[in-house]
């Protein structure tokens, strides 16, 4: 991908930055600055039961954090995925993976419809008030299909008359500047009215790799990836957002959103060897748009409320396949042009009242979710090749309640259900044995309590939570390989959690260990059938049964008056029922250690060290990676009260390594970024 400046909003940056006469900063990640009716909880006693990890703008700016997938990476629980034939980052929560887990934004799903997952790398964090993880605890009135957990980005709300910030962003490796990104976000609040918008673009060239990379020969003689940048490893987005906000009164708030994200990207071809049976690809993704519209409201009626929301989002995306690394025809056998033109809707009215020592709510939520996909024309296709769309649609209904008893002044007790209801309602693949057949329900169960003494918060519960399969899941042919299955029933798990924090002495901690039951999991299994152009294919299967155990230590604690000091550590053990099978992305060890020194007000100096056991990337057992060790060094300046500056030194050993086998990560590489705020 050609490596080009955005001189414009570059320039329109630079003289924003320029304007003097500016009023004091706030704090941009403080309460009032984040957008309330979009956080997964409001409330403190829910944050005891069910502690919520919180990623805000100062972490996220510090280490050089440019979207959400590298934002969350460092999350206890949360493993991610990056790389394989789709250049995407995703993330595991505890072993569950992206189709298991819920993406949202200000609590609306925006994950694709047709199979579950999304790309988080496409999401930038210039934009939000606060990344929120939700795990196995989380709420049942969160919605469906959140069997691992959810994440939901939040984004802002101004609280003064005017209320800016800007950045300016550039990283290099050895060769010279591979990325730049730029932003502007602008808020303004009068009275009972606020409006708040901007704009944020990112461009990156091929990443470096470290001099420590050896390229591998995919056959004898035939070298991939050679040392020095990831070939075809580009990509650009820009995104907007706007809201309008309206608060008549102090208990009541209703605010309409949009929020747009157009992009391209390039998949890297597969640096390993032909030995695991990967095949090398030449893709990329000329077309990466996301668009979404939505209301949410608060109104307070007496003790009680009443929340809405409605949302429109629309997904579209072209991936193109090409016969070679020259990436300018389309005519082999494996080569194509396909496109999809996905949107979903719906909403969701939530409802509570203060009974007694009962903090009783309830939730409707109802979505339609529409997958269009047709192939395009290649180099050399015929006249009356067939471009025309082929349409799935499906819906899903909700309904969940929750009941929060205060036993006493130091302990509650949550009861929670939820029943979900799930139904393919169009199957345009032309096969009449692929017709949609019913519905199929779901329930959800609930309990969990919280017990407060002398600081300290103990908290344990029990969660039985579900996900339905997606339309590929389904449907999908793959490409030739597999036959679809229209009896795929619900996956479930069944959660058990113990914790506790607060704070010892000096130290603040948080630990939580957890077990996960999981039963009915879909997994592609070899039936016998010449429908794929021999005697077997593969088929989607409610066959699996997995089990996924660990523990989570959050520590943090003031060394000096001017050093703090904290670590995070994960450990999990995931056990497939199928012994022939071994777990992905599911590194047993993830440990972080961070340093911060603050030896004058206006600077900060920090370092981090990141260990990451070896993992499998396939479940035949035959692409591992290997365990690794990340330094990063960082450090910021307050320039003066409106102006920032900080640089991160990424990678500071240039550690060659691996989150996905034959997809390389970038070696050593310096952010520096320019910060101002109004």
């Amino acid at each position: 991908m050609t490596y080009k400046k955005n001189i414009q909003l570059t320039v329109a940056i630079a003289a924003l930055l320029a304007q003097p006469a500016w009023a004091d900063p706030q704090q941009n990640d403080s309460d009032d600055q984040v957008f309330t009716l979009g956080k997964i909880q409001v409330s403190a006693q829910a944050e005891k039961s069910n502690p919520v990890n919180v990623v805000t703008p100062d972490e996220i700016r510090q280490h050089g954090q440019t979207d959400v997938g590298q934002a969350i990476e460092y999350v206890p629980g949360v493993t991610l995925q990056v790389g394989g034939r789709r250049a995407e980052t995703r993330a595991n929560i505890r072993g569950f993976d992206s189709r298991q887990i819920t993406l949202n934004l200000d609590g609306i799903p925006i994950y694709i419809p047709y199979d579950g997952n999304i790309d988080l790398s496409r999401f930038r964090t210039s934009d939000l008030s606060r990344i929120e993880v939700s795990k196995s605890l989380g709420s049942l009135l969160e919605g469906p299909n959140n069997m691992g957990g959810a994440i939901n980005l939040v984004t802002r709300r101004p609280d003064r008359p005017l209320e800016v910030e800007a950045d300016i962003g550039v990283e290099a490796g050895e060769d010279g500047l591979f990325k730049n990104a730029q932003n502007i976000q602008v808020g303004s609040r009068a009275d009972k009215f606020y409006v708040t918008g901007g704009i944020s673009r990112l461009e990156s060239g091929d990443y470096p790799l470290s001099d420590d990379f050896s390229p591998t020969e995919y056959a004898p003689g035939d070298v991939v990836q050679g040392k020095g940048s990831r070939d075809h490893s580009g990509s650009e987005s820009a995104t907007g957002n706007l809201k309008f906000g309206y608060t008549p009164n102090a208990t009541d708030e209703y605010a309409i959103s949009y929020y747009r994200t157009e992009g391209t990207k390039e998949s890297p071809p597969y640096a390993g060897s032909s030995d695991t049976g990967m095949a090398v690809r030449y893709w990329d993704w000329p077309e990466w748009d996301k668009e979404s519209i939505y209301y949410v409201g608060h109104t307070q009626v007496g003790k009680g409320y009443v929340k809405s929301r409605l949302f429109y989002d629309n997904f579209k995306n072209k991936l193109y396949s090409y016969d070679n690394d020259n990436y300018d025809t389309i005519t082999k056998g494996y080569a194509f042009r396909s496109q999809y033109d996905d949107y979903s809707m719906g909403g969701s009215l939530e409802g509570g009242m203060p009974i007694a020592n009962h903090d009783l709510r309830a939730t409707l939520q109802i979505k339609y979710d529409e997958h269009r996909e047709r192939d395009l024309p290649k180099d050399n296709s015929p006249s009356t090749f067939d471009d025309s769309w082929r349409t799935y649609q499906s819906h899903i209904y909700s309904l969940g309640l929750e009941d929060t008893i205060a036993l006493t002044e130091k302990a509650n007790l949550t009861l929670g259900y939820r029943r979900d209801e799930f139904e393919m309602t169009k199957t345009d693949d032309g096969d009449p044995r692929n017709d949609p057949d019913g519905t199929q329900g779901k329930n959800n169960f609930q309990i969990k309590g919280d017990y407060t003494v002398q600081g300290q918060t103990l908290f344990a519960g029990v969660s039985l939570k579900s996900r339905f399969p997606n339309m590929k899941d389904l449907y999908s042919y793959r490409m030739g390989s597999a036959i679809p299955n229209v009896n795929l029933e619900p996956e479930q798990a069944t959660h058990y959690e113990i914790g506790a924090k607060g704070k010892l002495s000096r130290v603040n901690y948080q630990v939580n260990v957890f077990y996960s039951d999981i039963t009915d999991a879909i997994e592609s299994v070899t039936v016998q059938s010449t429908e794929c152009g021999g005697t077997t294919c593969n088929q989607n299967q409610n066959v699996g049964t997995a089990t996924s155990q660990g523990v989570e230590v959050q520590l943090d604690m003031p060394v000096t008056e001017t050093v703090d000091l904290g670590v995070v550590y994960a450990y999990l053990d995931r056990d497939l029922s199928e012994k022939d099978l071994v777990p992905t992305y599911s590194p047993k060890n993830k440990v972080s250690i961070y340093g911060d020194w603050y030896p004058a007000p206006k600077w900060h100096f920090g370092v981090d060290w990141h260990y990451q056991d070896q993992s499998e990337t396939s479940t035949d057992g035959e692409r591992p990676t290997a365990g690794f060790n990340l330094w990063n060094a960082t450090a910021s300046y307050d320039i003066n009260k409106h102006f920032s500056t900080n640089v991160v030194l990424k990678n500071v050993m240039d550690t060659d390594y691996e989150l996905a086998e034959g997809d390389p990560m970038p070696g050593r590489t310096v952010w520096v970024n320019l910060h101002a705020s109004y």
